[in-house]
């Protein structure tokens, strides 16, 4: 297999990696039909909270453990196709993310709102799309391009 076919590769599990985040995170939307209604956890019944919050605090768990493999793996393809400066980039955005779902797992263990923990996926949502667009996409132009 050739160096290229390689780095092709490397950008369909990427995108594969990019699907199974995002999938994981409409998982953890889904769990909680009372948003638009509540702010907290408090205004449902206590049987439906316990099911929801173990429920959200796997899919957070399995969410932070596919972003931070997804993310060893991109800082391995950055290792010998990507200039220092992108590299330091991309690395420095993978841990904003990491560090704003810390902040997610912190509180949810504090206080159980499984709420604000959707509100907060919701919101790293936006910053991986963001993510995709502005890191993402540039990687995979480095990937892809032919090596002298």
């Amino acid at each position: 297999m050739c160096m290229l076919q390689i780095r092709e590769q490397a950008v369909q599990r990427m995108h594969r990696d990019h699907d199974d985040m995002i999938g994981l995170i409409h998982r953890i939307q889904a769990l909680c039909d009372q948003r638009s209604t509540v702010d907290n956890c408090g205004g449902c019944r206590s049987d439906q909270r316990e099911f929801c919050r173990s429920n959200v605090e796997q899919l957070v768990r399995a969410f932070v453990e596919a972003t931070l493999k997804h993310n060893l793996m991109e800082s391995v393809y950055m290792e010998d196709y990507v200039p220092d400066e992108h590299r330091r980039a991309h690395n420095r955005a993978h841990m904003a993310i990491a560090e704003r779902l810390k902040g997610i797992r912190v509180e949810l263990s504090a206080d159980g709102n499984c709420v604000h923990a959707i509100i907060g996926i919701d919101e790293v949502l936006a910053d991986l799309r963001s993510h995709f667009t502005e890191y993402d996409q540039q990687l995979e132009c480095y990937l892809l391009a032919p090596v002298a």
